[in-house]
């Protein structure tokens, strides 16, 4: 006849039964737990590099890769060290363009005008050799922002480049090569700090502010 085997439970497993494990080896787990919990909270902890500049809070982390092409002032195309590629846009700027029309009315000031967008274009020109210079060839550290999206429309990366430990980006509003890209990131505060500071100082292309009578005509 058909024999029936009784249930038997997790909790009757002998693995699962308590009664095995004795006092020395509970406090083995837990001692094991322990160092394991430990181990974990000392490895999440980023400790800033050296020379990193403290407003940088984002500036430990990320992937060092090789730029293969500088596309203009805030898109670059890189290798990883796998030998696959891909492109970046910079996170939170936007310099002039070179391949397109510049709409003038996108940059503050400055004369919605044929001379304001002859302007732009030079100053798009300008971005372009100032990232060629900068980020041409060099091994840098591409770093990605937990309030941005990963990839933008077109597909490309949306990143902080970082050369030499500092902020390409940053520099790039800086020195008055770009203006801040109305987007969610993390450093928006700063930046428009500082954007203000060199449209104030009539760095780089906000220079095109100043364009005389004459010229916007």
């Amino acid at each position: 006849g058909i024999s029936i085997q009784p249930t038997v439970s997790r909790r009757d497993h002998p693995r699962f039964d308590r009664r095995l494990i004795t006092p020395s080896r509970r406090i083995t787990v837990v001692v094991v737990l322990l160092l394991v919990v430990s181990a974990g909270c000392l490895s999440s902890v980023g400790m800033p590099e050296s020379g990193s500049p403290a407003t940088d809070t984002l500036a430990g982390e990320g992937v060092t890769v090789t730029v293969t092409d500088v596309v203009d002032g805030d898109t670059i195309d890189i290798k990883y060290a796998n030998e696959t590629h891909d492109t970046v846009r910079l996170l939170g700027v936007d310099t002039p363009e070179i391949h397109t029309e510049n709409d003038p009315a996108e940059f503050d000031g400055i004369p919605d005008t044929t001379a304001g967008e002859r302007c732009l274009r030079r100053a798009g020109e300008n971005a372009s050799a100032y990232a060629t210079d900068r980020l041409g060839g060099e091994s840098v550290r591409v770093v990605f922002d937990p309030e941005s999206e990963r990839r933008g429309y077109y597909g490309r990366l949306l990143a902080y480049v970082y050369v030499d430990n500092e902020s390409f980006n940053h520099a790039l509003l800086r020195t008055g090569h770009a203006r801040v890209y109305d987007t969610a990131f993390t450093e928006r505060e700063r930046y428009e700090a500082t954007a203000t500071t060199a449209r104030s100082d009539r760095r780089g292309l906000w220079s095109c502010v100043d364009l005389d009578g004459d010229a916007t005509t």
